[in-house]
Parts: structure tokens; C-alpha cells; sequence
């Protein structure tokens, strides 16, 4: 590792360290089933537990149907790592779903949260899946606790692109998987966000924002400079860069889009499944100002219109969903 390449890990752990306690702060519980609302997020799908099953509970699902078609007759043998765990709530999920589970980060700060919130899971009936899950820090590539032809499954869930290098990122995990293992990965392409989607986003907050429905107040902007400016600003919004181009959440966001991703998927896994997923909907539903009533019903259906109108080639997809088994 180069001396670059070390001080931007250095950076990228800082940068989720700060993050995760500055949730964790003010209320965030990073858990699929007993998440609680949390106003600190003000357009986030953590800010409501029925968004956090709609968007996180959603994407556990997809995976664990595909780990158990894949592996019908491992049932709880299945060894299970997840590589940018982060503050671990997958991997949790996972374990409770009767995997063994190992997830991995290099942010110090998630993996205490993520075991904090394990040892703390509210489940009476069945704790027998701590006994299943490890969470570890430390650097995917060299840590001394991974050992090759050891994993059925390694799962990236928005972590993937983070990785400036897919050629050793997808050689490394190849060789960490047991012959016939699989790679499934959930993730962003933001390199696929085209202005049309933000203009489609721009006119959706500013209907809502008529009845007071949105966090933020779009008005109905005539002026075409300034409507446009305003079309630019989500653009780089939905980019997670800022309006100069940098990044905004990490030193190593975005390093990685899906013209890096997808070919090095193909090569060095037999794709068994592909599926574009959503536009827009994950990164808007926690800005909704309804009734509570009303903003599930309507993050729902942005859900569902989401993934209709991406079909429909009217909006282009911005994340998707992988699998991939080793040859």
C-alpha cells in the first residue's frame, strides 16, 4: 500500500467514525427491526422505521432469497462476509436470519456501534445468532482473521464503490470464496445520474413543497437561469458531490461508478442475477412532511413509481443489484 493509499483509508475511516457517532448522538439505532424515529435526519430513510424497511429491509430481502436459491441445502452453515459493514445492521439481520456472519470496516467508531447495538438486541426468543456474527475492523485486503476459500457469500451493500481499485477489490474477494461461492453487491452508480432525473426530482419537491410536503421549499421556479441553476445544484446533490465537484461524504465516495464496477463483476464472477433498482425514491422519502399516515402511503408508492418509470426508460437507474458466482 502506497503512502496515498494509506492516508485516504485513514481519511475514509475519520470521515464514517464522525458520522456514525454524531447519528448515534442524537438517537440513530442502526437496526432493521427496532430502529426508532429519529428527527435528526431530516431526508434520510433512518428518520422512520417504515421507510427503513422499504428501502434497507427490502434490499436484506433480495439477498436473502438469492443466498437460500443458491444454497438450498446449507440451511445455517452458510458463512456469510460483508465487506463495509459500517455500523453493522445487514450483518446483524443476516445473523438473526441464521447465517454465519463475519462483517468487516475500517471505521473503528461503526464496528463499537454495530457490536453495541448486537449486544443490546432487543430478540428473547432466539440469541443463539450472536454466537454467529463477528464484527471486525480493519482493512479488507491484509487482515489476519480472513482467510481464502472461506466464504459461501460476500456481500457489498453500498460499499463496493468505494474501492478505487475493482480489479483487486474483486480478486481479493474471489479468492476469499470457497469454489462456487457468490459476490452479491447492492450499489450506487452515480456515474448514471442524468440531469433528466434531477429535473424529474425538481418538479416532484416542488409539488409537494405547495402543501408544505417537502423538508425543504421548492417554489415554482419561472425563471429558466435560475430554475436551471437550481436543476444543477440537485444534480451534484444526487451525485453526493458538491456544487465545485468534490466529494461530499468521503475521501473515497464515488471512486467507483458503474463503467468501473460492472465490467470487473463480469470478469471475475458467472453473473447469475442482474436487476437495475431505483432512481431517486431511497434518497427522498425521508424529506417527506405529510401526515405520517400520508408520507408512508406516498413513500410507498414513490417506491413502486420509481422502479415503473426506470423500467419505462423515462428515468434512468441509479443502483443495482448483482449477483455473481465464482468460476
Amino acid at each position: 500500500m502506497t503512502s496515498d493509499e494509506y492516508n485516504n483509508l485513514k481519511l475514509e475511516a475519520m470521515a464514517f467514525d464522525s458520522q456514525i457517532e454524531e447519528r448515534v448522538a442524537h438517537g440513530h439505532i442502526p437496526d432493521l427491526r427496532f430502529s426508532t424515529p429519529c428527527d435528526y435526519f431530516f431526508n434520510n430513510p433512518w428518520r422512520r422505521s417504515k421507510y427503513v424497511e422499504l428501502d434497507f429491509g427490502e434490499i436484506f430481502k433480495i439477498i436473502k432469497k438469492q443466498i437460500d436459491a443458491i444454497f438450498p441445502s446449507l440451511g445455517p452453515n452458510i458463512k456469510i462476509l460483508e465487506v463495509g459493514c459500517g455500523p453493522g445492521y445487514m450483518s446483524l439481520e443476516l445473523s438473526r436470519a441464521g447465517y454465519d456472519v463475519v462483517g468487516i470496516d475500517i471505521s473503528e467508531k461503526c464496528i463499537d456501534v454495530a457490536k453495541h447495538f448486537a449486544s443490546l438486541d432487543p430478540t428473547k426468543k432466539d440469541r443463539a445468532h450472536e454466537s454467529r456474527l463477528n464484527y471486525i475492523c480493519g482493512d479488507f485486503f491484509s487482515h489476519n482473521e480472513l482467510h481464502a476459500d472461506s466464504f459461501d457469500a460476500i456481500v457489498f451493500v453500498g460499499a463496493l464503490h468505494h474501492f478505487p481499485d475493482q480489479e483487486s477489490t474483486l480478486h481479493r474477494a474471489k479468492s476469499l470464496l470457497r469454489e462456487g461461492g457468490i459476490l452479491i453487491a447492492h450499489e450506487p452508480v452515480r456515474d448514471k445520474v442524468t440531469k433528466g432525473n434531477a429535473a424529474f426530482c425538481h418538479l416532484l419537491r416542488v409539488v409537494l413543497s405547495i402543501n408544505g410536503g417537502f423538508y425543504k421549499n421548492y417554489k415554482p421556479q419561472t425563471n429558466l437561469e435560475l430554475r436551471k441553476k437550481e436543476i444543477d445544484s440537485l444534480f451534484n446533490d444526487m451525485r453526493y458531490e458538491t456544487d465545485d465537484g468534490q466529494k461530499s461524504q468521503s475521501v473515497n465516495d464515488n471512486e467507483a461508478g458503474y463503467s468501473e464496477m460492472f465490467p470487473a463483476l463480469e470478469k471475475h464472477f458467472s453473473k447469475i442475477h442482474f436487476d437495475w433498482r431505483h432512481s431517486f425514491f431511497h434518497e427522498f422519502i425521508g424529506g417527506l412532511r405529510l401526515t405520517e399516515k400520508d408520507n408512508f402511503e406516498l413513500a410507498h408508492y414513490l417506491r413502486d413509481m420509481d422502479k415503473e418509470l426506470c423500467e419505462l426508460n423515462v428515468l434512468q437507474p441509479t443502483e443495482f443489484f448483482y449477483v455473481g458466482k465464482k468460476y
